[in-house]
């Protein structure tokens, strides 16, 4: 009985110390931008939302953006968020919720899941009775290229 409860009581103390043991903190020092064939070569979109057009500025009918930097983590989440440039609060907002649900996957190339350092423009246009929309001027507001667009669609009766 004695050999059996100190067996338990080994078996427990290693388990308690097993799971006390902690991974090593993420290394989210400064860094700098990765280029986009730097973060391609390195992590693949796994979920990429695009962001909801905040309400009320699709009922003034204003357009914006936000540009979003942010260190994509071993784990293929977004850390760090940091706004580079916007139009207004209400479109970052936008942007950051959105960015918060991507998910990316590590490259056969990157078996360590090294952290980098991306970049992503959001823009919000708005298309006027199937009307391509100007995206000349948020591209003048915020910095960045190849921007993720999220749309909103306004039709207008004519008599």
């Amino acid at each position: 009985m004695h050999m059996m409860r100190s067996l338990f009581l080994s078996a427990a103390t290693l388990m308690v110390c097993a799971c006390s043991q902690q991974s090593p903190p993420l290394d989210l020092a400064p860094r700098a931008l990765s280029t986009p064939a730097e973060i391609a070569a390195n992590w693949q979109p796994s979920r990429k939302i695009e962001p909801r057009y905040p309400r009320d500025a699709v009922a003034a009918a204003e357009m914006g953006c936000a540009t979003l930097e942010y260190l994509i983590t071993p784990a293929g989440e977004a850390a760090q968020v940091r706004i580079v440039s916007r139009s207004d609060e209400r479109f970052s907002d936008a942007a950051i919720q959105a960015l918060s649900r991507w998910q990316w996957q590590a490259t056969e190339f990157n078996k360590s899941h090294q952290v980098l350092k991306g970049q992503t423009r959001f823009d919000f246009c708005i298309e006027v009775n199937g009307q391509p929309c100007e995206q000349a001027p948020l591209a003048q507001t915020c910095q960045g290229s190849d921007p993720v667009i999220s749309t909103a669609r306004i039709y207008t009766q004519v008599r």
